[in-house]
């Protein structure tokens, strides 16, 4: 479906039809505006003049909507969302107060030290038994504590006014979120850096590993930059799930604390913050309710199909979670027409994961019915390492060792990844051909791009304020905000590619200059791709399909070299999980009405930050506890979990990728489903054109074929209490109550996930073991240590 097809208002009428103050373009008009070399009539000073008055006046009426929804006197009519620029214009405010600091002291610090404990929090994760993340809810909390604190105990008068330069505001608030929340994670790099020094005796120099880690995480922030004009500015590039952060920011700082939204999002946030402790310690019975288990405990067909609450347990059918950590906040603002895709995927994972494991296909009954392992003939783990000399591919090894296998639902992971894969470039072509133009347009024109030069960064190209597609942009221009040059993301992107071909040569990853040029190439048309889908609908591909296929390609590109293969799963998934999260937060940005350069400083600072922390904790770790690292089990402290996998992942691709995937061998049609896949969104392509208000441009076969197989991996007990409360909300209390809907939806989503994760963040240390000795809730009926959570028999090992 196109973005301009997601409602009935047109994507190419900027705000809405009802108000004519932002006229739509033809079709020629579009072309005219979109070309390098426009022959078409300027407009003159006087249009120009009489257009900005209408836009303006069309602002106020826009301004006095939001307000009016929010005081509950609105009618149903004028608060129903029908589509994305709806939910951008009505759940959000477009005011601004251009007045208000954003680049001060307090938002430097805390944005400098909260990017330090997160990228040092994440990389602890990473070595740690129980794998974390640092969400960005918690971090939005934290932080808006610690500079309200800021706010009221440090002197604001005479010297300390640069300290503190009065009310911590909104635009502050956000900027620190968008730098500390970019170094919040472990880069992939890192992954590769560690495998490389545990596994393979290669100590990368600091300055290679550094230069590496900036270069593989900023090579998708200059993808994002050229990526701006089509998955950002656009009304209807939503990025749905930024809506709940960004309205938490308005309800924190844009109302007052006695407004009922404020008072409601305090009320659910701390009645999250205390009941969690229920189902994540006390009673975790309560996240995985099986009545079917409940009854039986002993038969693992039963365990398979109804049970869940165990990672790698079962497929959940008709189990329940009360849980909130398991089941988050995306059935809340994930668009209607994306979850009813997701659902129909998630109907046929229970047909196909059942047909494949029990009609014993690729040996399934041979293998556990959920595993991400690698076995051999016998059933056991498969012994990589012994089929190997040199770090390559031994043949003489592998024939006495004997072929590898996968479990029969990891297998068809795999495929359906494909498929999806294969359905998403071919969608993306047939129904966004034209949103695709500008970014056609950039790439034609980057070679005049860089004939202007060093002047690209000091000025930027004029643009008509009456002709901008979105209100709170609209709002951003009028109030001076200038535009980051594409000139500077172009300057980014070259830094980082010739980072990343040097360090690729100097750290020693046997991938040859021109596999890395191809890889990068593939990496950015799937960014587009996938840009797009997260931007307009909400779907962002799965990160595990998305390097598996790289791997594949590497696999083929330098046969038999695992080093090479890691390499080639860095620079092809990470540019696309970066670009997508920097898009991200530049809409955040626009939302909150930052200055676009502000936010470009922030992202870049944060980017850099979290990398060099990331390698300075590592390479600490490593040189302190590497037998524990190095040990299957680990200690209750450190584990080598995470590389070991990242390691074992890449020899099975990389060693033996032609002897599983290749044509003839078991696994051929893993591969082959990528060919398959392109072919899926035709047909409905084709019906969409005779028959264009029948809504076959609503069915997505790639997001199908992405949750064709969703529950073969991780705890499964939040599928079907997700699957309702998403249509119940983007739904029923959409159509059935839509000023509630509107004034509150997305608020509750903020606000749920805000007292879990916090709460989570806390247990995680003081009872879970993540600071060290883990204290276990006394074993009662509510938490049986017998059985799985949810009363099944145990998973298989």
């Amino acid at each position: 479906m196109k973005p301009s097809e997601i409602s009935p208002v047109p994507q190419e009428v900027p705000i809405t039809e009802y108000h004519g103050a932002f006229q739509a373009e033809s079709d020629d008009d579009d072309k005219r505006n979109y070309s390098s070399d426009d022959k078409g009539e300027k407009q003159s000073d006087a249009d120009v003049t009489v257009k900005a008055a209408a836009a303006d006046d069309y602002m106020h009426d826009v301004q006095d909507l939001e307000k009016r929804i929010m005081d509950g006197t609105a009618t149903d009519e004028e608060a129903m969302v029908k589509d994305n620029h709806d939910i951008a214009v009505k759940v959000l405010s477009t005011y601004d107060d251009p007045t208000l600091s954003v680049l001060t002291f307090r938002s430097m610090f805390l944005g400098l030290g909260f990017s330090c404990f997160a990228a040092v929090l994440a990389q602890l994760y990473y070595f740690k038994p129980q794998t974390l993340s640092v969400s960005q809810s918690f971090l939005l909390i934290m932080t808006y504590f610690f500079g309200k604190g800021w706010e009221k105990i440090i002197p604001s008068r005479g010297f300390f006014r640069f300290i503190n330069p009065g009310p911590f505001n909104i635009k502050e608030h956000c900027v620190v979120i968008i730098m500390c929340s970019t170094a919040a994670s472990s880069a992939v790099a890192i992954q590769v850096i560690s495998v490389q020094d545990l596994f393979y005796d290669n100590k990368m120099n600091a300055g290679v590993a550094i230069f590496m880690l900036i270069a593989s995480q900023c090579i998708g922030y200059g993808f994002a930059g050229l990526l701006y004009d089509i998955c950002v500015k656009p009304s209807q590039a939503l990025w749905p799930s930024k809506i709940p952060v960004a309205s938490v920011f308005q309800a924190l700082h844009l109302e007052g604390l006695g407004s009922k939204r404020v008072k409601f999002y305090w009320g659910i946030f701390g009645f999250m913050f205390v009941y969690e402790i229920l189902p994540q310690w006390i009673f975790p019975l309560l996240g995985a309710l099986s009545i079917v288990c409940l009854i039986n405990h002993t038969s693992p067909v039963l365990r398979n199909v109804f049970g869940g609450g165990s990672n790698n347990e079962g497929m959940g059918l008709f189990t329940w979670s009360l849980d909130w950590n398991y089941i988050g906040s995306a059935c809340l603002y994930t668009p209607l027409v994306t979850q009813l895709n997701q659902d129909v995927g998630i109907l046929l994972t229970y047909i196909l994961m059942s047909s494949v494991y029990y009609g014993n296909i690729w040996r399934g009954k041979s293998y556990p019915f959920m595993s991400q392992a690698i076995f051999d003939t016998d059933g056991n783990t498969y012994n990589q390492t012994a089929i190997l000399t040199n770090n390559r591919f031994d043949q003489e090894k592998y024939d006495a060792v004997g072929p590898a296998w996968f479990s029969a639902t990891n297998a068809l992971f795999l495929l359906v990844d494909n498929l999806s894969i294969g359905a998403a470039i071919v969608h993306a072509g047939l129904f966004y051909g034209k949103d695709l133009y500008p970014l056609v347009k950039d790439v034609v024109n980057v070679r005049n791009i860089w004939k202007q030069g060093w002047r690209s960064i000091l000025i930027e190209e004029e643009e008509d304020i009456s002709m901008i597609k979105d209100e709170h942009l609209f709002q951003m221009r009028k109030s001076g905000y200038r535009n980051v040059p594409k000139f500077w993301f172009l300057l980014v992107l070259a830094g980082a590619f010739a980072m990343a071909m040097a360090t690729n040569y100097a750290g020693n990853s046997g991938m040859p200059w021109w596999a890395l040029i191809v890889v990068l190439l593939i990496s950015f048309i799937f960014t587009v791709v996938y840009s797009l889908f997260a931007g307009y609908l909400g779907f962002s591909q799965f990160v595990s399909g998305g390097t598996g296929l790289f791997q594949l390609m590497g696999s083929k590109m330098v046969p038999g070299n695992p080093v090479a293969n890691m390499y080639f799963a860095m620079y092809g998934q990470n540019p696309q999980v970066q670009a997508i999260a920097l898009l991200e937060d530049l809409k955040l940005g626009i939302y909150v009405k930052i200055p676009p350069r502000i936010t470009f400083l922030y992202q870049m600072l944060g980017t850099v930050i979290g990398a060099i922390l990331n390698y300075v904790i590592m390479l600490s770790v490593i040189n302190q506890q590497r037998e524990a690292l190095l040990s299957i089990s680990g200690t209750r402290l450190w584990s080598g979990q995470n590389a070991q996998s990242y390691n074992s992942n890449a020899i099975a691709y990389g060693a033996l990728a032609q002897q599983m995937f290749a044509a003839g061998k078991t696994y051929y049609m893993v591969p082959a489903a990528l060919g398959i896949g392109c072919l899926l969104p035709i047909p409905f392509w084709l019906m969409h054109k005779r028959f264009p208000n029948f809504g076959f441009n609503n069915v997505h076969t790639y997001i199908i074929t992405q949750y064709s197989c969703y529950m073969s991996v991780g705890v499964n007990t939040s599928v079907n209490p997700a699957m309702v409360i998403g249509i119940v909300s983007q739904w029923f209390v959409r159509k059935r109550y839509p000023r509630l809907f509107t004034k509150y939806n997305y608020l509750f989503a903020g606000a749920m996930d805000g007292g879990t994760q916090v709460i989570s963040f806390i247990l995680n240390f003081a009872v879970f073991g993540a600071a060290g000795e883990a204290h276990a809730f006394p074993e009662w009926w509510g938490n049986d240590l017998k059985y799985s959570t949810d009363r099944c028999l145990l998973p298989d090992s």
